[in-house]
């Protein structure tokens, strides 16, 4: 027999050919940069940056002296601004790829480091500029006027510091996904927590600085030495990128390309849903309850407490916006007004989702063998708790603090009701329709369907809290709260959930 020679494959093309010939494919199909495009983009960082560039300046840097009377509190919301940049990166990612990367490029036999190096570098860049801006906010105003080139250079670099170890630490989270549910917990507990933190110390007077602190030298060593570290251990994590299994960054681009979605095609519902989907995705450990068969609790009302259960790491996000509204009290009053019911509104959206289900699948509501009256009244029973402990308590700070005197915390109980319903009506929206007339703005046109979907819930938000409202901005701060107010929140929240109830139709899934 006479042996015959497999033929010889051609060797495979290198890496930096297949790159090189994907990009000219990408070129030839979408074009390059468009000159409109760049113009567009750069005259509106320019205007913004004309706008609002000076306020910002303020806030990073207060023209006044704090003199003697700093205090601790910048430090705490330097601690909650960090912490809530470690949220943002590990809701990002942080590390991403376009979605047809991700598809094509990903599982292909690629050098991952230069697929990967871009989104390492815009993470590394962000954790220094918010770091160094941070840093320098909380020298602005703890530091004495005149202040030198050493304690702005010191501030900057030391919060430059700490930002990319906390970029790190995303990284490290979105590598080993069994310590990610540790990691964002303590973040978003540690962002909720320095907001309560502050807001007690404003109540209860802030403790100045020490006179004697670290030498200003020592610091910017230190903080020179931690920075060096950490961008050694970003070259580090670069070296090892060849190693990250693909699962992480798949499904980090997905999340990113939802997020593109949502802002090019204008539809935050869209962004509801994926976020529920999301975190019922990683709940891989839900334990079976036996509340759904206590026959003491309704159906709905106990399908709403296991979700609220289910959510106690975002019970962290009620608990540190509550603590928000101090830091308005002397400020002008709409502004308090606006942050008390959004905040009202978004806790009573912590089991929203539900609702949201029975609108968009009567069905299911059907084969119960239930009203819709029935359903409606028990889905306005565990938001209109939430609400009311919300206003409660969020009204007692307040009273605390010298803002308001009398009995605000029952108002905030009696408007509680009021605010389920806004947010049952929020929840039934469906998608935000973009065939309405459009409205022109300098920035294109707006649709008007869009304009509706944002204001869904709020009206009827400000139709049945008016009384709330009203005390907020008539009663100083010196008067006692009449108990008339009291009354018209209570005759006004009960018309509201009547009505809604009544409304709601006589069979299930006509919600």
């Amino acid at each position: 027999m006479t042996p015959i020679e497999a033929p010889v494959r051609p060797d495979s093309p290198a890496a930096v050919d297949a790159r090189r010939w994907i990009r000219r494919r990408r070129i030839a199909a979408e074009g390059r940069a468009d000159i409109g495009t760049v113009y567009a983009a750069t005259l509106a960082v320019l205007m913004a940056a004309g706008l609002l560039g000076q306020p910002l300046v303020r806030v990073v840097w207060p023209p006044d002296s704090p003199g003697d009377d700093a205090t601790v509190t910048p430090f705490v919301g330097a601690v909650a601004v960090l912490a809530a940049f470690f949220v943002v990166l590990r809701q990002l990612g942080p590390l991403s790829v376009s979605r047809s990367d991700a598809t094509w490029l990903l599982p292909a036999p690629l050098p991952r480091r230069s697929l990967l190096a871009p989104a390492l570098t815009l993470t590394t860049v962000a954790a220094l500029v918010v770091g160094a801006v941070t840093g320098i906010a909380v020298a602005g105003h703890v530091a004495a006027r005149p202040a030198g080139l050493l304690t702005v250079a010191t501030s900057g670099i030391t919060g430059a510091a700490v930002a990319v170890f906390a970029a790190l630490l995303a990284l490290t989270c979105q590598r080993r996904p069994s310590a990610a549910r540790v990691a964002d917990g303590i973040g978003i507990a540690t962002g909720a927590g320095c907001l309560v933190l502050a807001a007690a110390l404003r109540v209860a007077g802030d403790p100045r600085l020490p006179s004697s602190l670290v030498p200003p030298v020592a610091v910017l060593v230190a903080g020179t030495v931690a920075l060096t570290a950490g961008l050694i251990a970003v070259v580090l994590t670069w070296r090892a990128l060849e190693d990250w299994p693909t699962a992480p960054i798949a499904e980090a681009s997905v999340n990113a390309g939802a997020y593109a979605d949502v802002v090019y095609a204008v539809e935050p519902s869209y962004l509801t849903e994926m976020s529920a989907r999301r975190f019922w995705r990683s709940r891989t450990r839900v334990r079976t309850t036996r509340l759904l068969s206590a026959r003491r609790v309704p159906p709905f009302i106990a399908q709403d407490l296991i979700i609220l259960r289910r959510k106690t790491s975002r019970l962290w996000w009620p608990v540190g916006t509550a603590a928000v509204p101090v830091y308005l009290a002397d400020g002008p009053t709409w502004l308090l007004l606006g942050v008390v019911l959004i905040g009202a509104l978004a806790a009573a959206g912590l089991t929203a989702e539900s609702t949201h289900s029975d609108a968009s699948n009567p069905a299911m509501l059907r084969l119960l063998g239930t009203t819709g009256r029935r359903v409606a009244a028990q889905r306005l029973t565990v938001p209109a708790t939430v609400a009311g402990v919300w206003l409660a308590v969020t009204l007692a700070v307040l009273q605390v603090a010298g803002a308001l005197t009398g009995p605000w915390w029952a108002l905030g109980l009696l408007a509680g009701p009021a605010v389920a319903v806004g947010a049952f009506q929020r929840a039934k929206a469906s998608a935000a329709s973009v065939g309405t007339i459009l409205i022109d703005t300098p920035l294109g046109a707006f649709p008007a369907g869009m304009l509706l979907w944002l204001l869904n819930g709020i009206d009827v938000l400000a139709v049945l809290t008016l009384p709330m409202s009203v005390g907020l901005v008539t009663v100083p701060a010196h008067e006692a709260l009449g108990w008339h107010l009291l009354l018209a929140q209570a005759v006004s929240s009960a018309v509201g959930c009547a009505l809604l109830v009544r409304r709601s139709g006589t069979t299930a899934g006509s919600l």
